[in-house]
């Protein structure tokens, strides 16, 4: 019961999820540290095909089935609740029941298609499961700059709602995120033409943290524009002067700014206020 009530909420965090790239983080997150099924069978199964699950032993030889695109090409499918699988296949076929992580390790090098037959799906590049698993570090790219460098600052003139709603929803699910701000940056010895820069306030996570938060709001940035461009990303340090902070906290308002908890009255101030 427990198991499918998991599932029923991962379905619903998907369908939220493919609407609205606020919610693929989570779910990207929720999806890895859970179970899946797919279909396949170990060189030891011998009864008739019948749907049901496949217990894997040490030394088994795994087969799972692959399905053909509509452009020809082959991926293996997937399935959040043994309910969508089963509404997925036209025939009775075993099925295996398994943790994504050690799905998406065993199968690396293949394309995925999460739920094929349904109205919400997900289709995954190699590339992309090379970076769940944290094999690559995926579009995020860092750079430092090394000296004083000049770069023209302002605000875009076809300013990106769609992308900073998606922002706004997200920041609210990462207490750490103090504000968020943003900017038109042009670096014209590092880039042809502008680029988009959010700014953020945090209060310092572990580095691993801030790796993983850095690349979910470049993914929800990303995911939320119109026409994909690139998008940078700076830490806003209160303690530094730098040109950047300076015009982000001084000449602009942060487009999210943490809610503050309400000051709670104590007792005996209520009795004698």
């Amino acid at each position: 019961m427990q198991n499918q009530m998991q599932e029923q909420q991962l379905e619903q965090l998907l369908e939220k999820a493919a609407k609205e790239p606020a919610y693929r983080p989570e779910f990207l997150q929720q999806l890895l540290i859970g179970h899946i099924y797919c279909l396949g069978v170990t060189d030891r199964t011998t009864q008739p095909m019948q749907t049901e699950q496949i217990h894997m032993k040490q030394g088994d030889e795994l087969h799972l089935q692959k399905w053909k695109k509509a452009d020809g090409t082959e991926a293996l499918p997937f399935f959040l609740s043994l309910e969508t699988l089963q509404q997925s296949i036209e025939e009775e076929h075993p099925y295996l029941y398994l943790p994504t992580r050690q799905f998406f390790e065993m199968t690396l090098g293949d394309t995925l298609v999460l739920n094929p037959m349904s109205p919400y799906g997900k289709e995954f590049s190699p590339s992309e499961i090379r970076q769940l698993l944290q094999i690559d570090a995926g579009q995020v790219e860092s750079y430092e700059v090394q000296q004083d460098t000049e770069v023209l600052l302002g605000q875009p003139t076809e300013y990106p709602y769609k992308m900073v709603l998606q922002l706004q929803k997200f920041l609210q699910t990462k207490p750490q995120v103090q504000a968020a701000y943003l900017a038109l940056m042009h670096n014209p010895q590092r880039d042809a033409k502008p680029t988009l820069m959010i700014g953020l306030q945090l209060d310092m996570p572990q580095p691993l943290q801030l790796d993983q938060l850095i690349q979910q709001i470049g993914q929800v940035a990303f995911e939320s524009l119109d026409q994909p461009s690139l998008v940078d990303l700076t830490i806003i340090d209160d303690q530094k002067n730098d040109g950047l902070s300076l015009y982000m906290r001084e000449e602009t308002t942060p487009f999210y700014q943490r809610e503050q908890p309400e000051k709670r009255r104590g007792m005996l101030t209520r009795f004698f206020s």
